[in-house]
């Protein structure tokens, strides 16, 4: 058997504290009530986000601590060391040094504090808040696989894209939001899910199992089948309100660094949402590329031309 590391064995306590918790006696006596709060919190979001409820920005982040602190375990793991990211941004300039190709690496990366207040609101930053997002490959990958940060950025043919590689310096400390929903579906895991989760889902289940209260697991199904949903939805502004919210909350404590997340545009090809900071202090860019589109090959393929 492996051996655990310290890091390790302190998130296994806590994980372990968290479900002794969520399955106390007090709990099993609230569970149905809970279980009803749950489903009240998923529907009111969800209705706010189709526009047929109205809720302030308090409002939203009530019932998104609420989930994630009761109705979720967020576990904190490291990526795959032999993880790497790519980011693109299409190329719209008038002139620059070289043709196609933005000037300075900062183009490329999130947008600085003296310029933010341009940002608009995303996934996973609020409006005129930075964050990195980049598709996640495996160092190793001899296809050079651009399909899914191309896709990110709703790539057009004849499109001129400046793609960004990086590596990490160290292994980033990251959340997956709604993890359990693949568990739940008996869909296949892809591989940069950690394994680590699969173990919590089955303590957990487990636990409930033994304690005879299946209305506390329903708990965890309902928020996580929303947490994953909501992250693979295309995306509009009142979702958005949500999501970034969700983000604000889970990147708040100094020990996540990012959040990891499926695709909108290409099935089981993860993402992610670096803070700028960790962009700072732990992530080498290493090379650029631009290409042009030359045509728009469906679910997520491109027939392309690499220019520089």
């Amino acid at each position: 058997m492996e051996k655990l590391s310290v890091e390790d064995l302190k998130r296994k306590k806590i994980i372990d504290d968290y479900i002794e918790d969520r399955t106390s006696d007090e709990n099993i006596k609230n569970s149905k009530k809970e279980l009803r709060e749950v489903s009240t919190i998923i529907k009111q979001l969800n209705d706010f986000i189709d526009g047929s409820l109205e809720l302030n920005a308090i409002g939203i982040e009530i019932r998104i601590k609420r989930l994630i602190s009761h109705f979720t375990i967020n576990l904190i793991y490291e990526l795959d060391s032999n993880i790497a990211f790519r980011r693109a941004r299409k190329f719209e300039e008038k002139t620059s040094k070289v043709d196609y190709f933005f000037d300075e690496v900062q183009d490329m990366s999130y947008i600085p504090d003296d310029k933010k207040s341009r940002n608009r609101l995303g996934r996973f930053n609020q409006k005129a808040e930075s964050i990195y997002y980049a598709s996640i490959h495996y160092e190793d990958d001899e296809l050079k696989h651009f399909s899914t940060a191309l896709s990110e950025i709703n790539t057009n043919k004849l499109d001129y894209i400046n793609v960004l590689d990086s590596v990490p310096k160290k292994r980033l400390n990251v959340v997956y939001l709604g993890v359990f929903d693949y568990f739940i579906r008996n869909k296949e895991t892809p591989k940069w899910i950690d394994s680590t989760y699969r173990t919590v889902f089955e303590a957990f289940k487990s636990k409930c199992i033994e304690i005879d209260s299946l209305d506390i697991f329903e708990q965890y199904i309902l928020s996580n089948a929303f947490l994953a949903d909501i992250t693979q939805r295309e995306g509009s502004d009142r979702l958005y309100e949500v999501t970034s919210t969700l983000s604000s909350c889970l990147l708040k404590p100094n020990e996540v660094e990012a959040i990891v997340y499926e695709s909108v545009k290409v099935r089981n090809e993860p993402n992610i949402a670096i803070k700028p900071i960790i962009v700072d202090k732990y992530i080498v860019h290493r090379d650029a590329y631009s290409f042009k589109i030359n045509e728009d090959l469906g679910y997520g393929m491109y027939d392309t031309d690499l220019i520089n």
